[in-house]
């Protein structure tokens, strides 16, 4: 499910009552061929991120220089994330519209959206942080209701092969991010009949040691580790709309990061760990655009416009894009939902 929150709350579809099984198979010439998500060619990583896509196509780049990645697969693609080599993302795909099950995790090439391979589970939810994909673990962290409601898994990029992490009686656990040494990940976790409490836990990516970090009185949602694993930033609605905050891994040392009357959301690290990029709607924006501030949150600036809803963005390793999810209008009620886009870094404040 997407990260997006464009009025008070985290967006959450409702799921239907009953389940269907999606049987997609896997596209098998980009499958078989060695894929730079090994192990192998992770050793060995290029030395910056491919370019998105030029604007040869019609219709590719907007006039604030974001650029689609034309994948050639329907329904709202969403979630974007890089691959620790900048070759790849991994994204959600929802078949029936923005937030609309069926729901699965796949990956594609960052330069041209090609499909490298979907998961065939059966879901009616996903969810992908802004750094999903771990190089220590070699494993993309998710959330999906594949049993009984949202739980979190690792997920092998290479073979598909999920391994399941929490087992949370009557709370969902979503929005997993895994800490830089592959040891720990965070994540958000709220009893099923109550989403406006979540807090944020922390656990051992071996499934023990299972920590509350947060009290869950502000609605604290969409953890995300730093790069040099000292913080944990997350939205939390404490002080009435959602703000950006950061505490230590322990869940201390709490800091207010962004102070604006919009609500502030989807949040990502830069890779140097001295810049978050996120979504607002600051400025009585009719939809939220990305905005990147300062880790103190002393400076800021705007990074897209669009007269569209742009979310969930995801800053490339090397630094110099950002993916991001964008519709022209309100995705809720688009048919078509979002798709992925990508814009290069703007100078930094």
């Amino acid at each position: 499910m997407s990260r997006h929150l464009h009025r008070s709350g985290r967006k959450h579809s409702p799921r239907p009552s009953t389940r269907t099984l999606l049987v997609m198979a896997m596209l098998t010439a980009a499958c078989h061929r060695a894929s730079p998500s090994t192990p192998k060619d992770d050793a060995n990583p290029p030395t910056s991120t491919p370019a998105p896509p030029t604007d040869q196509a019609a219709g590719l780049t907007r006039s604030d220089g974001a650029r689609r990645l034309p994948i050639p697969l329907g329904g709202s693609l969403q979630n974007p994330c890089w691959s620790p080599d900048g070759r790849e993302l991994v994204l959600t795909r929802f078949v029936k519209g923005y937030n609309k099950g069926f729901a699965m995790v796949g990956r594609v090439t960052a330069t041209d959206g090609a499909p490298l391979g979907w998961d065939k589970a059966e879901a009616q939810d996903v969810n992908l942080p802004g750094a999903c994909w771990n190089a220590s673990l070699h494993r993309v962290a998710l959330s999906s209701d594949v049993a009984v409601h949202d739980e979190i898994y690792l997920l092998d990029p290479a073979t598909g092969q999920r391994t399941q992490i929490t087992r949370r009686s009557g709370a969902e656990a979503r929005e997993p991010s895994i800490s830089p040494d592959g040891r720990s990940l965070v994540f958000e976790s709220h009893r099923v009949d109550d989403e406006k409490h979540a807090s944020i836990w922390r656990v051992g990516t071996d499934g023990g040691g299972l920590v509350r970090l947060t009290n869950g009185r502000g609605n604290d949602r969409q953890p995300n580790w730093s790069p040099a694993g000292d913080r944990i930033l997350f939205q939390s609605a404490r002080n009435g709309n959602f703000d950006i905050y950061t505490i230590d891994p322990n869940g201390g040392s709490l800091k207010n990061v962004t102070h604006s009357q919009a609500d502030d959301t989807d949040a990502a690290w830069s890779p140097d760990g001295m810049h978050i990029v996120y979504s607002s709607n600051e400025g009585d924006l009719e939809h939220a655009n990305l905005f990147i501030i300062s880790r103190d949150g002393s400076r800021r600036i705007r990074a897209t416009r669009h007269g569209g809803y742009d979310g969930a963005p995801s800053w490339s390793p090397d630094g110099r894009f950002i993916a991001f999810e964008s519709s022209d209008g309100d995705p809720d009620a688009s048919e078509r939902g979002t798709q992925i886009y990508m814009i290069a870094t703007p100078p930094l404040p």
